[in-house]
Parts: C-alpha cells; structure tokens; sequence
C-alpha cells in the first residue's frame, strides 16, 4: 500500500488533519488507526459516555507508575476511528486566546490566537458544536449564586476570556454525540483518503533519516504500508513518543535499555509532559430534583430513555459536564487559572462503578489550567510503556489547585443555590485548608486525560519538533497532536487538539 500520506491514528487531530489533506485536488491520504470503526450505538447517546468512557473495545489504557503523594493510576485514551472524541464528555472549551498568542511567541510563527480561531471557525460547524438551552431549577440556581460572586453569565462561554459560566459548548448535533471522524466524511473532497483499522503501526520506517513508511502489524501479519511524501504521528500524547522510540528516535540510553537501536538523538521524546491534576466536591440537596432523581432507578431511566429516543432531548441529550466556569484563583492573578464543571447529579461515592447515588445532589470538579510539573512516557524493558505522572510541584499550579474548593463551596453556600443544599458528601471538613485540598487531590484526584507535551514544538535545537512540526533530525516526519503543545492552552483538551490537525494540515500543504 502507498500514498502520498501516511496519518498514525485516527483521533481529533489525525482526523482533522486526513480530512484536510484529503480535500486536495489529487492528494492521497491513509488514515491508520489501531482501533476499529465506532459502531455501538451507545457511543451517539451522549450521556452513555459514563458506559462507554470504560469499554476495553473503545479505550487504550495505560497503568502509571504511583504519583507521589498518591497511588498509581490508569490513563485512558479512545480506540477507534474518532479516538477519544468516541468516550469523552464532549466538552468544546476553546481555550485561552493569551495562551496561543504566549505559544507563538515562544519561538512558533502560525500558532497564535488568529490561526487558532480560523481554525475553529473551520471546524465548529462539520462538528456540530452546540451549547444547551434546556436548564432546570438546578442549574439556574447555580447561574444566580455564581454570579453573585462575580462569575459573568454568559450564553458562549468561548466568546470571551473573562471570569464566567455557562453551559458548555459541546460537540453534539440533534441529541447525538458527533465525533472527530465527521471529518472525514467526503463533502467537498477532491482528493482521495482510505482508512485502514484494526492496525497497530509497529515503528516508522527509515531510510537513513528520512521516514519513508511505517510497519503495520494487522491480523497477524507485518506489512509495510509506504508514503511518497510524509508520514504524519498523530497518535497522542502517549502514543506518538512511544511510537518514534520504537523507530529509533529519542534519547539513547532510553532505547538502548528498550533494546532499540537509536537512529535519532532527541533528548525531549517522552519528556516533559504536562498533565492537569482535578479535584473534586459532592454535595447533597434537601430534596429530590434534578436529573438524579430523573435517572436514578431503571424505571426512570427507561422513561427518560424512550424520551431521548422520541426528542433527543432530556438529561440522556446533554454532555458529560453540563456547566463549565472559569474563574481566578486569587485577585492577585491577572487572568483566570481554573477551569470547573458543574454536574446537576450526584454519583455514588460508594461505588467503584460511574453510578448515581441514590439521593439528589451535585457534582462539582475544578482543575488548574496551566500546570508547569513535567510528567514523562518512555518505552520501558522489553518495550513495555512507562507513564510516569507528576504533579503539582510548583507553587503556582499548587496554589491555585488550593483554592478551588473554597471556590466551589462558595457557590454552594450562596443562594439561591444554598437553599437547595443539605450537606457537603466528599470531601468534607477534614479537607478545609489549601493544603489540604493539595494533598486531596493528589490522595484522591486524578488526572483528566488532557496530556501534552511529549513531543514538544519549540525553536530550540533540544525541542522534538519545529514551528512546522517537523522532527529534528529526519525528514517527511512530523508529530501533529496533542504531544506537539508545549503548554495547555488552558480551556479543555478536545478544542485546541483537533485545531492542531486542521492548522498543521495547511502546513504540510504549504510546505509541499
């Protein structure tokens, strides 16, 4: 098999990018994934993503060595064609316009706030991105307590930077998750794109230092699958480190222990990751309301069901994360540095399992959005990926994760919001100082599958690839996904991730 392109994984930004080269005149494109194609119909529901969010078909998951102060956990990524917009919450929270235009600056022309927002304006309407407009007593009880403490109601909460909340932005048509792979589909293509699944890409082809295909492992057998112009990694930020240090490409005493042989210096691959640490608070309402109480028994959920299905409408049509804020965590700092989500429903702290709790209540996680603690991922002995998580080292990413609950228990404790509330369930009173809200989340937080870095632009000699994605030290080979960002552009991942593919589509068709 041969094409002009060659795209590793089918995810947000791999598909954004295969659909993008694809609609060139005369470009061919192939599309690996390692998964298959999406056809549980419980992945279109968009409030099944608590099932499907744990489905072995639709997730890779990679156990991590013990985070310090904390446990080990497993990180989870979507399998298939779509990637992790198959099993996400479905959030389209841009990010911070003064984070992409910080990115560019550092050294990266063609990655600023207007290239960001071109690409949005490119890529909202093929993804169906929408923002509730049912709410309930519930949320409308959150607007106004929010609000009375300087939260800015906004109906677009991606319009502005500012300290707000609203219902979030979601990538959701006519009560239907709608996934990266409508980027695919063949409106307005006038090249040619073939997807190949159920194909795990074994490491790069090089000849010397150019990267001239890949080797695919499917159905038992290796085949070379070859490009005649670039081969594109967009496998994530797990993933596509991984992926150049089988080819050879990374640091020498990483693969010489991995028994590979290097081929390419480059002493970042795998370094510098940057994950986001959330934090979590529950609280118990006086009565029964909200979707709980809608959702809460199979009776309920059969009525709500069989609503959805007739309307596409009711708690089942809603994302993962009905309401998004986005605030400051002290007036000391000039911009907003925490991001939460809000959830009308409670879930059940007993269980091991994403289910309700059998009282009404509310769900609130709060995460700092600009972390600096680098995490790693490195192939290990025998080639066995080591996920090495760290966190919440520096004193600004601590101190702003240490007011995110005295943040949130404002809110509750401000009517009308107040009013609805009987009790806080987790974490409770032994968590009250920033401290110990620190030492919570490192104990009982976890990280939110929004990784970057692994693979990091940037001007200097040391970062892994250039402004064009390009990796240093070969040729017709670039990193185009989550790993290339050096920093999180605040917001959630989803957003600035597919906007990566779409941007770095119109380089690679620049640069050829």
């Amino acid at each position: 098999m041969i094409a002009d392109y060659l795209v590793v994984g089918a995810g947000a930004a791999g598909c954004a990018l295969a659909g993008r080269l694809a609609a060139e005149p005369g470009v061919s494109v192939l599309l690996v994934e390692h998964g298959g194609p999406a056809r549980n119909p419980l992945i279109a529901v968009p409030r099944a993503f608590y099932v499907t969010l744990r489905s072995k078909t639709y997730t890779h998951r990679y156990p991590t060595r013990a985070v310090a102060g904390g446990d080990a956990e497993v990180w989870m990524r979507g399998r298939g064609v779509g990637g992790s917009t198959l099993v996400n919450g479905m959030m389209w929270v841009r990010g911070s316009r003064a984070d992409a235009d910080a990115l560019a600056a550092a050294g990266n022309p063609g990655w600023d706030a207007r290239a960001f927002a071109d690409a949005y304006a490119s890529l909202e309407r093929r993804l169906g991105v929408s923002v509730p407009t049912e709410g309930d007593d519930v949320t409308e009880a959150l607007f106004s307590s929010a609000a009375s403490l300087g939260l800015r109601r906004t109906d677009d909460v991606n319009a502005a930077d500012d300290e707000r909340i609203g219902f979030t932005p979601a990538t959701i048509r006519d009560g239907r998750r709608v996934t990266a792979a409508a980027l695919l589909r063949p409106s307005g293509r006038q090249g040619s794109l073939t997807v190949l699944t159920r194909a795990r890409v074994d490491r790069v082809l090089l000849d010397g230092t150019r990267a001239v295909g890949v080797l695919v492992e499917r159905r038992g057998r290796m085949i070379e699958v070859r490009a005649r112009r670039e081969v594109l990694v967009a496998a994530g930020a797990v993933e596509s480190p991984l992926l150049l240090e089988r080819s050879g490409i990374g640091r020498p005493d990483v693969l010489t222990a991995a028994g590979v042989t290097p081929v390419v210096e480059s002493s970042n691959v795998g370094e510098r990751m940057i994950e986001q640490r959330a934090v979590s608070m529950q609280v118990r309402f006086r009565d029964r309301r909200g979707p709980t109480e809608r959702l809460n028994t199979r009776p309920k959920q059969l009525v709500e069901g069989a609503r959805y299905l007739a309307t596409r409408r009711g708690p089942v049509a809603t994302s993962g994360y009905d309401v998004v804020s986005v605030f400051r965590s002290s007036p000391a700092v000039d911009r907003p540095d925490v991001q939460g989500v809000w959830v009308p429903m409670a879930l059940d702290e007993t269980s091991a399992r994403m289910q309700l709790a059998p009282y009404s209540g509310m769900l609130f996680t709060g995460y700092a959005v600009r972390p600096t603690t680098p995490s790693s991922v490195h192939l290990g002995a025998d080639a066995v990926p080591v996920v090495a998580p760290r966190y919440l080292e520096h004193e600004a990413e601590r101190a702003a994760t240490g007011s995110i609950l005295e943040h949130a228990r404002r809110v509750v404790a401000t009517g009308p919001l107040a009013d609805l509330v009987a009790d806080e369930v987790f974490p409770g009173p032994t968590v009250a100082t920033p401290e110990d809200v620190v030492g919570y989340a490192l104990r009982s937080g976890g990280g939110i599958y929004h990784a970057v870095g692994s693979c990091a632009m940037g001007p200097a000699d040391d970062d892994v690839v250039d402004h064009r994605l390009r990796v240093r030290g070969t040729d017709g080979l670039r990193v185009v996904d989550a790993s290339v960002l050096p920093r999180q552009l605040s917001g959630s991942s989803a957003a600035p991730v597919t906007a990566v593919g779409w941007i770095a589509g119109g380089m690679v068709l620049g640069d050829s």
